[in-house]
């Protein structure tokens, strides 16, 4: 098998893997709900799932130069296929706890196998937009899967089931991948020993990500609650919460084409710079959010995951085998912490001063990405 259906195939499974992960959390969280359990155990099944992905992400180095990407690809999905059927005969809580750790695991697995596999594979000169398109991938997957949970009730299908479905037919999609011929580990240790200071390559590009994972998990988990406090109704609210999914699914291509147009540094630098102008209407306007509320949401939310994007694009560009496989859990384990920490300080921010105080911050985290971006983007190589 050549490497041409591994640029789709890599899209194809994480879509439906993350449709499926999302339609059985969002079960377990309504159904938690309805039962009249609290929203510490709601949130506790979330963390659990985010935590397995965190622990994943630490270790995925290891597991993929003992047992290659494509062997990887077929355990996390197999653990996760696992996982969801575990939920079929029972609603025990704690049942529900091991169930979200496992799912984590293997998604985060997968994830840095999958964009780590995709970023070397990729021809450089179309990396950003197929990238892009991984990207696009994800958030179309988050998207899809609270969808299919009212659609799949209404037909009188299983929820669960309809999850472990889509995990099976992950299974399948990845099953030809095992065709793929990977680079030998000998190979992959001397990319490995090539790439000189791959870590100082690494790190500001992991602070980069940690600001972008700030941004687009504290904009997409924020912002709808606030618009309410704001004066915006419950539908209005829901309508601006998919307005900033949108904009994290959609702005992910688009700027992966434009950085194999023009380079990393102009595109990362418009990231930045659309970030700070965003930040800086939510200040301007606070005493009158709603006319700056959806376009700021939908810039935030989307330029959020593209920063993420572009450092995935020079990492690619930079790095090869084992010294991508670590440098991509470094980023994803960073992301992950932006995505944990993001909510929960951006709330209190807003509780002791308002938009003003969060825009603020939000611009300071702008401006600390923008700085680490330059940092690691300012040598001819970044480009």
């Amino acid at each position: 098998m050549t490497w041409s259906p591994l640029l789709w195939l890599i899209p194809a499974v994480y879509l439906l893997f993350v449709a499926a992960e999302f339609v059985v959390l969002t079960q377990i969280a309504l159904t938690l709900t309805a039962a009249g359990a609290s929203t510490l155990a709601v949130g506790a099944v979330a963390s659990a799932f985010w935590a397995g992905i965190f622990v994943a992400s630490l270790t995925a180095h290891a597991a993929v130069q003992h047992m290659g990407h494509a062997r990887s690809f077929l355990v996390a999905i197999t653990a996760s296929s696992l996982a969801v059927a575990s939920l079929l005969p029972h609603e025990a809580y704690a049942g529900r706890l091991a169930a979200g750790v496992l799912m984590g695991l293997g998604g985060g697995l997968l994830w840095v196998s999958g964009e780590a596999w995709l970023a070397e594979a990729a021809p450089r000169e179309r990396r950003g937009l197929l990238i892009g398109l991984f990207e696009t991938s994800v958030g179309l997957g988050m998207l899809a899967g609270p969808a299919l949970l009212p659609l799949s009730i209404q037909l009188g299908w299983s929820p669960l089931g309809v999850g472990l479905a889509l995990m099976l037919c992950c299974l399948v999609c990845a099953w030809p991948l095992r065709r793929v011929v990977e680079p030998p580990q000998a190979a992959a240790a001397a990319g490995e020993a090539a790439a000189v200071g791959w870590r100082a390559l690494a790190l500001p590009l992991v602070a980069v990500a940690a600001a972008g994972g700030l941004m687009e998990s504290g904009v997409s988990s924020l912002l709808p609650s606030i618009s309410m406090r704001l004066g915006f109704s419950l539908e209005a609210a829901a309508w601006l919460g998919a307005v900033i999914g949108a904009g994290s699914a959609f702005m992910q291509a688009p700027f992966g084409a434009l950085a194999d147009r023009l380079g990393l540094r102009p595109v990362m630098a418009l990231a930045w710079a659309l970030v700070l102008l965003a930040t800086l209407s939510l200040g301007l306007w606070a005493a009158q959010p709603q006319q700056v509320l959806w376009l700021a949401g939908f810039v935030l939310g989307g330029v959020g995951g593209a920063v993420y994007t572009l450092v995935v694009i020079e990492l690619g560009h930079r790095l090869t085998g084992a010294a991508l496989v670590r440098a991509m859990g470094l980023l994803v384990t960073a992301y992950t912490a932006g995505t944990v920490g993001g909510p929960a300080l951006g709330g209190w921010l807003f509780d002791i001063g308002g938009l003003q105080l969060l825009a603020a911050a939000m611009g300071l985290c702008g401006a600390v990405g923008a700085v680490q971006a330059w940092r690691a983007l300012r040598s001819p190589r970044g480009g």
